[in-house]
């Protein structure tokens, strides 16, 4: 794809639709069809693209409630490193925070945990209802930059299960003895898991079993939703 289709395809209202097909027409999610048809004022001809979760980008025509595809483009707008974020839950909508921007610079993966020193606790039976927002925040966060794929959401019990999944885990610590280099540790990986605690740091029994895990980004403390981004930064943005 030349720079010149980039920048126009760029351009083009653009929705996710997990699945859709390259070569035939397809019904729009009903969604989609009122963002094109009532928020953007889009009519049947009007051109857009459709994001199939592949890598792909679909050029369409607008018909009605479908969606006709003309081509197929690759746009290289996905990181050659993945990296999942291992987010301790915080209080209030720093989650959305925490979803909202590290989607937008490409994290592949997000697993929410409650730590010992959460004060957040979700209920389960509220709990699909709660992953499924934060997976609507990730699609719009993931539209606006233009990005191809969306990133995976999902929950686990603790610290504990988390670091079991990803026992390669780099784990982001405020303990003031703590020199390991967080750049001399990403260095060269082709995927990356971070984790993340919450507001009120580590709790005694999370840092035994974080270990030689721990690492700083250096003398100043963050708050744990900008804690992600900033780590996720250095390793996803040139």
């Amino acid at each position: 794809m030349s720079k010149a289709e980039s920048s126009s395809t760029r351009g083009l209202p653009r929705a996710f639709v997990a699945g859709a097909p390259h070569d035939e027409e397809f019904e729009l999610p009903k969604d989609e069809v009122k963002k094109f048809r009532q928020v953007l004022r889009l009519n049947s001809g009007a051109t857009i693209a459709i994001l199939p979760n592949d890598g792909t980008l679909l050029v369409c025509k607008l018909d009605g409630h479908r969606a006709v595809p003309l081509s197929v483009e690759r746009p290289e707008t996905e990181a050659a490193v993945e990296v999942a974020i291992l987010q301790a839950l915080p209080k209030g909508d720093k989650l959305d925070e925490v979803a909202r921007s590290c989607s937008s610079i490409g994290v592949t993966k997000f697993v929410f945990f409650p730590s010992e020193r959460s004060v957040v606790r979700w209920d389960s039976k509220k709990l699909e209802d709660r992953l499924e927002r934060v997976r609507t925040i990730c699609r719009e966060s993931c539209e606006l930059s233009f990005r191809t794929r969306l990133p995976e959401v999902e929950y686990v019990d603790s610290l504990k299960v988390a670091l079991t999944r990803y026992p390669e885990a780099i784990v982001l610590s405020e303990v003031e003895s703590e020199t390991s280099s967080f750049s001399e540790r990403v260095s060269g990986k082709s995927s990356i898991a971070l984790a993340i605690g919450p507001e009120g740091g580590w709790a005694p029994r999370e840092l035994e079993l974080i270990g030689d895990r721990g690492v700083t980004l250096g003398p100043r403390v963050l708050r744990t939703e900008h804690a992600a981004f900033a780590a996720a930064s250095k390793i996803l943005i040139p």
